[in-house]
């Protein structure tokens, strides 16, 4: 399962011709990738890509031809990238989350419309690893790994939690594909959470000589990570301003704690100013919380 990151944001400030010009050299390269490592593409989901090794044509290095795929396709993103720098086009970055295990394959469907697929724990669990890769990632789930790992460069494991799993699984963050042809994980800016679309009201002040103004202003919250946010303002804040807002570190809590949070950039929308937050100063209760909020939002998928 492979997705762009943050292209939900993009397409809705983005005229329709410019984003199929930025999608279609991605659906080409990553389509002629996926064929010549021996994949099936299953299915595109909007702009990420469902596919499939070791099903139709059946195949024992299934699990090495998925990884070994995923690798080059980030390495094709880096290099299309380029391109795009060089143009002037922001670049894009795909999460990518590779499983293997068994599964049900066939067609499936009504007397109407009906299409090969296949059904299975492993097609859940990769959906959901790619849910939880940063931009630039591969990661694969224990089984996958466990399949190839003499083959493989990893950089980290972790266990994490999914939806429809009862206890966490083993997640391994590939860095290079060693055999049969060496591919390395390009490195990218690397953020340190994932990102989730949500719509929470914001109500935020100002920071002015390391004070807070006594003026609040309202916006709303539209994407959050770990260790900032996406908020539609109504009107702009240059690059480096500081603000302070209030977040419930528990549902049923009265008390709110105060996180800081530096603007980056922004750009004008038809609702308003979207503007790019880094958090700066926030305590645990307040860390716990956005955490929480994250990562149930992942686990909703």
């Amino acid at each position: 399962m492979a997705d762009l990151r943050g292209f939900s944001n993009l397409a809705g400030t983005t005229a329709p011709d410019v984003l199929v010009g930025m999608l279609q050299p991605f659906f080409t390269e990553m389509t002629r990738i996926i064929h010549e490592h021996g994949g099936y593409i299953d299915k595109f989901l909007g702009d990420g890509i469902m596919a499939l090794f070791g099903a139709p044509e059946n195949s024992q290095e299934h699990a090495g031809q998925a990884i070994s795929c995923a690798a080059a396709m980030q390495d094709a993103m880096h290099l299309l990238n380029r391109g795009k720098v060089a143009l002037r086009i922001a670049p894009l970055y795909m999460g990518i989350g590779v499983s293997s295990g068994e599964v049900m394959a066939g067609s499936f469907g009504s007397e109407k419309y009906h299409e090969y697929t296949v059904i299975g724990d492993a097609v859940n669990i990769a959906a959901r690893l790619e849910k939880f890769a940063l931009r630039g990632e591969v990661l694969l789930s224990d089984s996958c790994y466990q399949a190839a790992r003499e083959e493989l460069e990893t950089d980290r494991s972790r266990d994490i939690h999914v939806r429809g799993q009862s206890k966490p699984i083993t997640v391994h963050k590939l860095r290079a594909v060693l055999r049969p042809k060496h591919i390395s994980i390009p490195e990218v800016e690397v953020r340190t959470s994932p990102r989730v679309d949500v719509d929470l009201p914001l109500k935020y002040q100002t920071i002015k000589n390391r004070r807070a103004l006594s003026e609040s202003h309202e916006g709303k919250i539209i994407n959050l990570g770990y260790g900032g946010m996406l908020a539609n303002l109504a009107s702009p804040l240059p690059a480096d301003s500081e603000i302070v807002f209030g977040i419930n570190p528990a549902p049923t809590s009265t008390q709110q704690e105060e996180v800081y949070a530096k603007a980056l950039h922004h750009h004008e929308t038809a609702d308003g100013f979207q503007t790019a937050f880094a958090f700066t100063a926030i305590g645990d209760l307040g860390r716990d919380a956005v955490h929480s909020c994250v990562d149930q939002v992942l686990l909703s998928f």
